[in-house]
């Protein structure tokens, strides 16, 4: 189907007349699914022009903050709003979940669990892989930037968990240890949640990927918060680190998107070529 949908877009292309603006070609293309162009050259394979791009990206991504407008800053506002809450409910949280085992519930645990950890990769693969084989470059470049985003958010929550170490639910029933950074070992792990981190990384990709298909976004979200739920049900996670791990999955991949589509839009602005 997005091979159809590209085929679709390069038609609208072709019909449009020289004397076209590029309003009216970038219109054509944004309802076709894509935000900017359709140009091939947008489109990652896995090559070198690849793997030039994760340092210029990552420094990118690192700096967006110093370049939020207010929309942004309420997003960060809301986020900052819901760790802190979500930070003096930890122990209610925890009884809760304590308080409402099932051997329903601990089925469902284990089957969403691997979503953040083993399965992405392998999803992340599955889609090259099938890129590849059936020749549809869009379904390469989603895989591509689903790896790029997911290596991204990773080290920065790699870092945080280094720096803040919190001791996990596993070991204790009070919220509130925590070690000097880069001391405690595994047990001083909690704070962010890596599983949350790395389903809403994926999540996030594909829905912004795959926006057109109206299901895409829906499913994705739903087992990505399935996934950030298991780690509560599991004791691995406070309801903070789950939440802050999720967001830096989420806004770490969108910010990324949105360097690439700067991209894009530069291309955009260069005088159109004769159709």
């Amino acid at each position: 189907m997005p091979v159809l949908l590209v085929m679709g877009a390069m038609n609208v292309n072709a019909q449009v007349p020289d004397s076209a603006n590029a309003g009216a070609v970038q219109g054509a293309r944004r309802a076709a699914g894509f935000s900017f162009t359709l140009d091939s050259s947008r489109w990652y394979r896995l090559n070198a022009r690849y793997a030039r791009s994760f340092w210029p990206d990552i420094k990118a991504v690192a700096s967006r903050p110093a370049h939020y407008d207010r929309r942004n800053w309420d997003h960060v506002a809301l986020v900052a709003g819901g760790a802190g809450l979500l930070f003096l409910l930890d122990k209610q949280v925890y009884n809760i979940m304590n308080a409402n085992r099932s051997p329903f519930l601990d089925e469902v645990a284990k089957v969403v669990e691997p979503f953040g950890n083993t399965y992405p990769p392998i999803i992340i693969g599955g889609l090259y892989l099938a890129g590849v084989v059936t020749k549809d470059r869009k379904m390469e470049h989603a895989a591509l930037m689903s790896a790029k985003s997911m290596v991204f958010s990773t080290a920065f929550y790699v870092t945080t968990k280094q720096l803040i170490r919190r001791q996990r639910p596993l070991y204790t029933d009070y919220p509130y240890n925590f070690k000097p950074p880069f001391s405690g070992g595994k047990e001083y792990t909690s704070f962010p949640s890596g599983h949350s981190n790395t389903i809403f990384t994926l999540a996030t990709a594909l829905a912004l990927e795959y926006k057109h298909k109206k299901w895409v976004p829906p499913l994705a979200y739903s087992v990505a918060t399935l996934t950030a739920l298991s780690r509560l049900y599991d004791n691995r996670h406070w309801s903070s680190d789950v939440w802050v791990g999720a967001a830096i999955g989420h806004f770490v991949t969108r910010a990324l998107y949105y360097v690439e589509e700067q991209k894009a839009k530069k291309k955009e602005l260069k005088p159109l070529p004769h159709w």
